[in-house]
């Protein structure tokens, strides 16, 4: 990925596409943009070989849309970030059939992530390391969207505990929990601008 992002970049340098400053940046975008689709390609086909493919969807929206705003663990290499993906996806298979059983078990999840990522807001990775004003941006509307798909959430897993998708959108919600909850465990969270968590 990185030789592809790399040739690419170096193409739209060469034709006065991007400034010679930028193409650093473009390559590291490009190549994040290829293993994003790469590994949503992937993962739709073991979705549909599975037989889940609109549920694993609604896990895929739900936990999109709350990490664009609440970030969460990053591993270290392109190729992890790829795996894990993946491999996070497709858990979603055996666990939400594990707490279709147990709706009051995942409902108290959702609760708890809800009240987690609320009272967290955001983490500040190192990787994305956002200003101090985007980072309260952030936090801001990390807290309006856990709320908002929180609220949805549950009232669904009330409502319509027979449907097999709100069991994969509450799993988005529980994941995301996780996924930041790893980084405030490992102790990888940049506390303000510039300054790394001791």
């Amino acid at each position: 990925m990185e030789h592809i992002s790399t040739f690419l970049a170096n193409r739209m340098c060469k034709q006065d596409v991007i400034r010679e400053d930028d193409r650093a940046y473009y390559a590291y975008s490009i190549q994040l943009m290829l293993e994003k689709t790469i590994g949503l390609f992937l993962i739709c086909i073991f979705a549909f070989v599975f037989k889940a493919f609109w549920e694993i969807m609604s896990f895929l929206i739900v936990f999109a849309l709350l990490r664009s705003h609440s970030d969460g663990f990053h591993c270290k290499t392109s190729l992890g970030c790829f795996a894990l993906s993946v491999i996070t996806a497709l858990s979603t298979i055996p666990v939400s059939n594990l707490i279709r059983y147990a709706p009051g078990i995942c409902q108290g999840g959702v609760i708890l992530s809800m009240i987690f990522i609320f009272c967290i807001g955001t983490v500040r990775n190192p990787a994305l390391n956002p200003s101090d004003r985007e980072f309260d941006h952030l936090k801001k509307c990390s807290r309006i969207g856990i709320l908002i798909i929180g609220i949805i959430v549950l009232v669904f897993l009330l409502v319509f505990p027979h449907i097999v998708f709100v069991y994969y959108a509450a799993l988005g919600i529980i994941y995301n929990a996780l996924s930041m909850m790893i980084v405030k465990i490992k102790g990888e969270e940049v506390l303000e601008d510039g300054k790394e968590k001791l």
